[in-house]
């Protein structure tokens, strides 16, 4: 039987899956990555691992001479330099990194917040990968002159498949480097830095094939010579494709490590305060808006270990008001009593994350055009597996629900990249309808959460 092999080569974890091209999963298997802390302000990885974790998935696989084609999702801003005979200069720089926060902040400051955004999408921070190659040529000079290539996760694994360096425009709009209007590597940016474009992979669409997968890999892996590789899309973004997100009016909640919101729309979409980020969307002519919120799964798994419960009522909201700032130490409980229970603090956990979604969404409608009204939500990860929240999340934000079957989205957006069977077959899931009355009742204590966070952390 024909298949396709995706993979979601992520952070803390390397997921492979075989779909048939009807579009069911045969086989998943999932491998941990290691992250490195070897100083402070430091989140390193070693690059080869990326491809260690991939061939130990693929070697697990049955039938692998029955794959046709391979595509992949990936972390975006993760990256490693390598010198003249394609060799690690260094341990690769993960998007957790943030050794160049001083560096951010004065390049910032000489170009203004603007040059960057209006450019990138982002305003450069200590992990952003134009700072920290500053950072190089300021505190690593020597090494800085060795570097031939840069190379992010997603051309290194296509390289290493099919022998071309090159990913998709999403993971490009990751790296700060990469002019979002233009759809192309920022020469202004290069010139700021000091490097040369010929440095930086090729940019292509996602859904474009990489190359053939080479005889040496195919003889390492099992795999057949020849087939064809996918340039792959970033994963949040290939998650929105594979989860129904991937349409005017909807955004994608994906409740990992920390929480995101991307918002599909026609157009690029530029935030005032600069909070949301625009790029293009794995899906040709759409483009995405998108934000996360950092306290969200990492609060979340918090509150369900130390507020263990059995079970989740949500059939009215709790009298406690949470501030969920716990990382950096500005998280509050308020409305706290001798009467108070373990369920009942984290019922106000679990309320409080998705007033942070609230929060969000009317932050991004104010951002929109009237045309784009956001008028559905699709929720995906580990909080999604509690079909409860997605009712919860329905009747505090006023917008109905999706939650899909598909566990791991972004290997199935991967997996539909390929042109000739993405429309072949329905995502199923369960709905939550908005009930009114407890919209309103939601409605109150979102207006104190807003006013104590006011008070506490001043925005």
């Amino acid at each position: 039987m024909e298949k396709i092999l995706s993979f979601d080569s992520g952070t803390t974890n390397t997921k492979i899956f075989t779909y048939s091209l009807g579009g069911s999963i045969l086989q998943s298997f999932s491998i941990k990555n290691q992250i490195f802390f070897p100083e402070p302000l430091f989140a390193e990885q070693n690059s080869d691992d990326w491809i260690y974790a991939l061939r130990k998935g693929i070697s697990q696989i049955k039938s692998r001479k029955e794959i046709i084609g391979i595509s992949g999702s990936f972390q975006g801003g993760t990256f490693v330099l390598l010198d003249k005979n394609g060799f690690p200069l260094m341990p690769g720089i993960t998007w957790l990194d943030n050794r160049a926060k001083d560096i951010a902040r004065f390049v910032v400051s000489r170009y203004g917040e603007d040059f960057f955004y209006r450019k990138t999408g982002y305003v450069p921070g200590g992990w952003s990968c134009l700072a920290i190659l500053l950072w190089l040529k300021k505190y690593q000079p020597e090494c800085f002159k060795k570097i031939e290539r840069i190379s992010f996760v997603a051309d290194y694994i296509n390289h290493y498949f099919t022998g071309n360096f090159v990913l998709d425009h999403t993971n490009a709009a990751i790296t700060t480097l990469y002019n979002i209007k233009e759809g192309t590597w920022d020469e202004e940016i290069l010139e700021i830095i000091g490097i040369k474009k010929q440095m930086l992979p090729e940019i292509a669409e996602a859904g474009d094939v990489a190359g053939t997968l080479k005889e040496g890999v195919s003889r390492e892996t099992g795999l057949k010579s020849g087939i064809p590789v996918l340039v792959g899309g970033h994963d949040q973004y290939c998650a929105s494709f594979g989860s129904g997100a991937c349409a005017k009016g909807k955004v994608l909640v994906s409740c990992g490590t920390a929480w995101v919101l991307l918002a599909t729309t026609d157009r690029i979409f530029f935030d005032p305060l600069r909070n949301f980020s625009p790029g293009p969307h794995v899906k040709t002519g759409l483009y995405g808006l998108m934000s996360s919120i950092s306290n969200g799964g990492v609060v979340y798994d918090w509150g369900t270990k130390v507020f263990s419960v059995r079970t989740y009522n949500f059939n009215r909201p709790s009298s406690l008001v949470v501030i969920p700032e716990l990382t950096t130490a500005s998280g509050v409980i308020a409305g706290i009593s001798l009467s108070t229970k373990p369920d009942d603090i984290l019922q106000a956990i679990i309320e409080s994350l998705c007033f942070q979604v609230r929060e969000g969404l009317e932050r991004m409608e104010k951002i929109l055009s009237s045309e784009e009204k956001i008028k559905g939500i699709v929720m995906i990860g580990g909080a999604a597996s509690h079909r409860c929240l997605g009712q919860l999340l329905a009747d505090i934000t006023g917008r109905n629900v999706f939650i899909p079957e598909i566990n791991e989205a972004a290997g199935y957006g991967a997996m539909k990249l390929f042109r000739d069977i993405n429309q072949k077959f329905k995502i199923r899931g369960s709905y939550f309808r908005c009930r009114k009355g407890l919209y309103v009742d939601y409605s109150r204590n979102f207006g104190k959460y807003l006013a104590y966070k006011r008070t506490i952390i001043g925005c």
